[in-house]
């Protein structure tokens, strides 16, 4: 999962990507760039690290020009490193950068069929494919559209790409099923391709509309914009988005994530609706919206009982286990007054692991909870997820292979409630891809691809 952003026509653009990418950052952690075009010029920053600590003022005074793209990573395929780092370039008779949100689930195949043709990669992330097929195709015909039908028909799985064409304009591609967001906004003469509408509220743009599944658009320099989807398919837009990684104040489909996420919360409440509950709380920062409906259909208190080291990155995109285990440790504190004696309700926004849910527990315990219903806004988590989730091997999913009971008892609550698939569809109203709930994946994986994913995994862990 990543955050992509592409501005054209903006003096201050360097300032609006930067900005831009600090509204993404909840999206990744492991790395951040920025290119920028002047003219036919292209300038290129980019580092391992947070946005802010990379794009200091000395940093984003050298990129030039009025049209660029940025990314914040979260990496899923390829290790973290400042090569691997978006944005990508490539110069053949044009300069052209890009970035994505998403997974390529061909990718090994890609990278062989590339090979035999004399191309070979410089870096282990799957927008390296997308640039070659891209990129080759434009240079010959300088036809943004059948440049971007190559990609759409050769590429598979989801991919929300963002790119420019130094001195020829801004272009934006949606893979055929919308699994990850993609939004346009406007703002006077200056266009904009993002992530997340939150960004068009940080910058001022107005919301436009979300790019379509299989959509291609091509923004020139002189703001003539040509468009086309090319190639759509069943629409499935990943679930977690609305669960877990969006902001609350952002749109996806035109669906409210707030919205979504006070749905759930009223879901949840039904499940528990006679059960003796003293207090509320929420698993910050994701699950508030949910567990303030949960305290509010069943009339009961609403605490912060649980309070979030604010310096501490989320858990769940921390590369390896290890590292996820001892930030845990560290990232939530707790509010004993609120937490003694009382019959707790703890909402959170999805177990994956286990491993967070289950010190949350122990230290419910060790406050003095004299019962802990445990609850989770998404339904257990049991398959792998090849889409640009992290989650890409079934042993690392407590409910791979345990029941709900099992899992139960290995966090230790009393109670736990989850939410189902058809609860979802309810509370999100979108056509969703659910495959790490039930298997259905809307893009099947070669056997060959499903190792590719296992092995990268497990090199960089």
């Amino acid at each position: 999962m990543c955050g992509v952003i592409g501005i054209i026509n903006d003096k201050d653009v360097s300032v609006k990507l930067a900005y831009g990418l600090l509204s993404l950052q909840h999206r990744g952690q492991d790395a951040a760039g920025v290119a920028t075009c002047e003219d036919d010029a292209l300038t290129l920053i980019k580092d391992i690290g947070l946005v802010r600590d990379i794009f200091t003022e000395e940093n984003v005074s050298k990129l030039k020009g009025n049209m660029g793209i940025g990314q914040t990573r979260y990496s899923t395929i390829g290790s973290p490193s400042k090569n691997n780092s978006h944005p990508l370039t490539i110069n053949t008779s044009q300069k052209i950068a890009v970035v994505h949100n998403g997974n390529v689930t061909n990718y090994g195949s890609l990278k062989e069929e590339l090979a035999e043709d004399g191309i070979f990669f410089g870096t282990t992330v799957d927008l390296e494919p997308i640039m070659h097929i891209f990129a080759r195709h434009y240079d010959k015909t300088e036809n943004f559209l059948d440049s971007a039908e190559k990609v759409l028909n050769n590429v598979e799985g989801a991919y929300s790409i963002t790119g420019v064409i130094a001195g020829r304009g801004l272009f934006a591609i949606r893979d055929k099923n919308g699994i990850r967001p993609l939004v346009m906004g406007k703002k006077d003469d200056s266009y904009i391709f993002t992530s997340e509408t939150i960004v068009l509220q940080t910058l001022g743009y107005e919301f436009i509309r979300d790019v379509e599944p299989g959509e291609a658009i091509f923004i020139d320099t002189d703001l003539n914009i040509e468009r086309k989807v090319i190639k759509q398919e069943k629409r499935a837009h990943c679930m977690f988005e609305w669960v877990y990684f969006a902001r609350p104040e952002s749109m996806i489909e035109e669906r409210a994530v707030y919205k979504a996420r006070l749905a759930l919360g009223a879901i949840l409440a039904d499940k528990v609706r006679g059960e003796n509950i003293d207090v509320v709380i929420p698993v910050p920062d994701t699950a508030r919206t949910c567990a303030v409906k949960v305290a509010e259909e069943l009339g009961v208190d609403y605490r912060e009982g649980l309070v979030k080291n604010r310096y501490i990155g989320r858990t769940f995109i921390t590369p390896s286990q290890k590292a996820r285990d001892y930030l845990v440790n560290i990232k939530l504190n707790f509010v004993t007054s609120v937490i003694k004696d009382k019959n707790v309700a703890v909402v959170d926004d999805s177990i994956v692991r286990g491993t967070t849910s289950k010190m949350i527990v122990t230290k419910l315990r060790e406050a003095g909870a004299k019962k802990i219903i445990f609850m989770s806004s998404c339904p257990p988590v049991k398959h792998a997820c090849y889409y640009g989730i992290d989650m890409s091997t079934e042993d690392e999913l407590i409910a791979s292979g345990k029941t709900i009971e099992e899992i139960r008892d290995y966090i230790g609550a009393d109670e736990l409630v989850y939410t189902t698939v058809e609860d979802l569809q309810k509370a999100i109203r979108r056509d969703l891809c659910v495959a790490c709930l039930n298997k259905e994946y809307v893009v099947p994986l070669s056997e060959k691809d499903r190792e590719f994913f296992e092995n990268d995994k497990q090199e960089r862990c």
